[in-house]
């Protein structure tokens, strides 16, 4: 029972830990550089498994359970020490010599604990051969498990006072190995003794604080940040700096014109140390809040007077007290960030006017596409005023990133909620040498209208930016009108954008800048979006990467350094090819190297490449389908960590059912060529059915409530990671059967094309779509399910 309890408790702290990595990423580095964490954890859990290989002698039958309380002791350890040294260094991922040496020493800090957690994987799920279903479930339960729990671990504590205590929960694991079993009397007293007083340590300085005030985040992007106010959660760290007195408002593109009449109040916050908002002081008179006026994201207010109005991300409360000024008739605000909604509303609530206490003003705590989708309600603006994260996702997935609000499928949910003559309006950053954000908005408003049948999309359609001169960047609107702009409409437009100082980059009938005009006469041409100097082609569902612009023939030729705008982006696809790269170097190393250190005989060779390429194909395939499924589902759900809650608690706890299933079949000798086709092929026709239909069945669920949804979502899930369950278990018995000393080899090659595949996933999505992930999987698994069944047939014993 003990071996059990002790991989379960190890399974869960090494999920939790390398969730928690991500956040903490997101925040310490730039947002893209989160997804190291998940590469790393998978190269430490090969690189555990590789050295139970390699160093078969220390890992004898005597001495089995010794080594697995030491090293899950040590995984318990490693992870509190390598957090403290982490938060130590101002980590610095720039390509230059002292930033190459920070994050090759990272790298091996944060790996240490995975290697030691690989190790506990690799001698549970090699050494039982008759328990190999059974184990295998117990992990990916406990695994399902610890994603679970990090949403109220980090509802409860901070991020590093979370991960101290899945540092105790490894070593829990550590004391279940040594102290529980009947192998516990071959492990040393005095050793059961210390870690058990380390366990009592760990658990009390967590209880009392202790780790929350000593360890904290304070390097963020290589500069020392001291906020003073930090808050945590599953979406993101809030950071709250010192109140300021401005003559300079905050604005996401602000007039020349303006002059405020006093100091304006202030309060910055920020997201993951990079999104930033800003609380404005609110006394209840409008002369401390008239500077709205002035910025170039309300200039839908002066179109339609006595509004009603959606604002999609409250924030810190600027759109409404923007819609305040104004006079509008009603107002309802989503922010799907409930810490926001509790600082701005309740601890800075004095400060802020209590914004959800404004007459006519109601602020809803969910995510604003899903909000609007179930809603019967029409608005006269719909309004999202500079929307988007530079936060990883708590799954690490590249945030360049998956977005629901900037797709053809948001727009017309927009869209089909406006009045007859309610306008859409989004604001994005305009770059002077070529406005890439601002074009492929103009595209998915040109795509959108043409989808709905309008036969001149640009009577609908004005863009607006401020002119600040001396800034590379300026902000700018896009207003898309339900009705063709009316002359009554364009006269006041105009008249505003003269009064404020703006510019009119296309007007419906007047001045269109040749860039826009160019997207209305080429719209449904194919070539003219590959003729583009950026990729402007409007986003969808199946590929919602509304900020990655780059195509990969566009950074061979340079064009990332020569566009302002997408320097930054470039600096995180970068990542991940290096990253795909490095990747696939190791993985060949992990497959190649024991053939040359152990001088494995040729025999071997020749009948074991079966499972080789089986172990591979499933190391590929789960980690494709699961990723596409998380990146889909981010969608559906509406927000990126409902995402990972429901998939990997549901796909890892039913593929943990699916492998004790499997546990069955072995014991009672069912291994049989009739039950291994049954099982590949009902994967893989489940696998067609989540290609080709599931995207049919989400949109007409779409407008449910998020339980109902979630239920939809794991009618899906369970079945398909149930399935997912059986390969690896089977897999495992037959190669134990027929290469018994090679099995640790064979998980190492497992987890070494996981790691691939944790990176090649983003990169398909990006490039080609979810569709195309899903497809790339389901690939692997056909391979799978041929070499399973070549393997089965191997008589002879190696």
């Amino acid at each position: 029972m003990s071996k059990y309890v002790g991989l379960f408790l190890v399974s869960l702290a090494t999920l939790m830990f390398e969730i928690l990595l991500t956040r903490i990423f997101s925040v310490v580095t730039w947002y893209y550089f989160a997804f190291f964490a998940v590469s790393v954890a998978m190269f430490g859990l090969t690189v555990g498994a590789l050295v139970v290989y390699i160093f078969k002698h220390y890992f004898s039958k005597e001495k089995l359970y010794y080594r697995l309380s030491l090293f899950a002791l040590l995984c318990g350890i490693a992870i509190d020490i390598s957090l403290m040294v982490f938060l130590s260094i101002p980590f610095n991922p720039r390509p230059t010599g002292v930033g190459i040496f920070s994050t090759i020493l990272i790298f091996l800090v944060i790996m240490t604990p995975f290697a030691f957690s690989g190790v506990v994987f690799c001698l549970c799920l090699t050494r039982f051969p008759k328990r190999i279903g059974l184990l295998y479930a117990v992990n990916l339960i406990g695994s399902a498990i610890g994603a679970f729990m990090v949403f109220p671990a980090l509802n409860s504590m901070d991020a590093p006072t979370a991960i101290f205590f899945v540092g105790s929960v490894a070593s829990l694991g550590g004391i279940c190995f040594a102290g529980f079993s009947k192998g516990g009397r071959k492990v040393s007293p005095a050793f059961f003794k210390y870690s058990l007083i380390i366990l009592v340590m760990l658990v009390s300085l967590t209880h009392l604080n202790f780790f929350s005030r000593t360890f904290r985040v304070e390097w963020v992007r290589m500069q020392y940040n001291r906020p003073v106010l930090e808050s945590w959660n599953t979406f993101s760290r809030i950071a709250v700096y010192p109140f300021k007195w401005v003559r300079k408002p905050y604005s996401w593109g602000l007039s020349t014109v303006c002059k405020p009449k006093k100091a304006v109040g202030e309060i910055k916050m920020d997201i993951d140390g990079k999104s930033s908002t800003v609380m404005t002081l609110y006394d209840g008179t409008e002369e401390s809040i008239e500077h709205v006026k002035y910025d170039v994201t309300s200039i839908a207010h002066y179109l339609r007077p006595n509004a009603k109005v959606f604002i999609i991300g409250v924030g810190g409360g600027r759109d409404i007290l923007a819609a305040k000024v104004f006079n509008q008739a009603e107002v309802v605000g989503a922010e799907i960030n409930d810490r926001i909604i509790e600082i701005v509303n309740r601890t800075y609530g004095d400060f802020t006017g209590h914004l959800d206490k404004i007459p006519n003003v109601k602020i809803i705590n969910d995510e604003a596409r899903s909000v609007i989708a179930r809603m019967d309600d029409k608005f006269d603006i719909i309004q999202a005023s500079c929307i988007a994260t530079w936060s990883a996702t708590s799954a690490g997935a590249l945030t360049l990133a998956e977005n629901s609000l900037y797709t053809i499928e948001a727009w017309k949910i927009f869209f089909d909620h406006l009045n007859p003559e309610g306008i859409l309006s989004f604001n994005r950053w305009y770059a002077h040498d070529y406005p890439a954000q601002l074009l492929r908005l103009f595209s998915l408003a040109v795509q959108m209208l043409d989808n709905e049948g309008i036969e001149e999309p640009g009577k609908h359609i004005a863009v607006i930016r401020s002119d600040m001169k001396k800034y590379i960047f300026d902000g700018a609107t896009i207003l898309i009108s339900k009705s063709p702009f009316s002359k009554r409409d364009l006269d006041k437009l105009r008249s505003t954008v003269k009064e404020l100082a703006f510019k009119l980059e296309y007007d419906p009938s007047g001045y269109q800048n040749a860039l826009f005009k160019s997207i209305i006469d080429n719209r449904g041409n194919k070539e003219f979006y590959e003729s583009t100097q950026l990729d402007i082609s409007a986003p969808t569902d199946d590929r919602p990467f509304f900020f990655y612009m780059l195509r990969f023939k566009d950074m061979l030729k340079g064009k990332h350094l020569k566009y302002n705008e997408q320097r930054f982006n470039f600096e995180g696809i970068v990542t991940l090819y290096i990253l795909l790269g490095v990747s696939v170097f190791l993985s060949i190393l992990f497959i190649f190297s024991p053939l040359m250190l152990l001088k494995i005989k040729t025999p071997f060779i020749n009948r074991g490449w079966t499972a080789i390429v089986f172990f591979a194909s499933i190391g590929f395939g789960y980690i494709l389908v699961e990723i596409a499924q998380l990146q889909r589902l981010i969608i559906f759900l509406g927000h990126p960590i409902y995402s990972i809650t429901v998939v990997l608690f549901s796909m890892l706890f039913s593929s943990g059912l699916g492998a004790m299933t499997s546990n069955r079949w072995i014991r009672a000798n069912r291994l049989k060529p009739g039950n291994i086709i049954s099982i590949m092929s009902a994967l893989l026709f489940l696998l067609i059915l989540i290609i080709y239909k599931q995207p049919d069945i989400l949109h007409v669920f779409e407008k449910y409530t998020i339980n109902f949804r979630i239920m939809v979502s794991l009618l899906f899930l369970i079945p398909l990671g149930f399935i997912m369950g059986f390969p690896f278990p089977l897999g495992m018995s037959l190669a134990t059967a027929k290469f018994k000393e090679h099995t640790p080899w064979f998980w190492a090659i497992n987890g070494a094309t996981s790691v691939v595949s944790s990176v090649l996933s983003v990169c398909i999505s990006i490039m080609w779509g979810f569709t195309a992930t899903l497809g790339t999987g389901f690939f692997f698994y056909f391979i799978a399910a041929i070499s399973i069944m070549l393997l089965y047939a191997i008589k002879i014993k190696d």
